[in-house]
């Protein structure tokens, strides 16, 4: 994966964080720019500037 490229809209990933170490569940929101965290008690998102690292869950690639 090159640094520029982007999950599609709604797509089911893993990311990590360029403060953590932690991997985190979660989706791509496009049009907003952010992941959002899918087992959270609340919507927690993050910029997409603040990931250094993604991948997809659900096999596509």
């Amino acid at each position: 994966m090159e640094k520029h490229e982007m999950p599609e809209n709604g797509a089911v990933v893993r990311f990590r964080r360029s403060d953590g170490a932690e991997w985190v569940d979660g989706e791509f929101d496009e049009e907003n720019q952010l992941f959002i965290e899918i087992y959270s008690a609340e919507p927690i998102t993050h910029h997409r500037q603040d990931i250094v690292e993604w991948e997809y869950l659900d096999g596509m690639n």
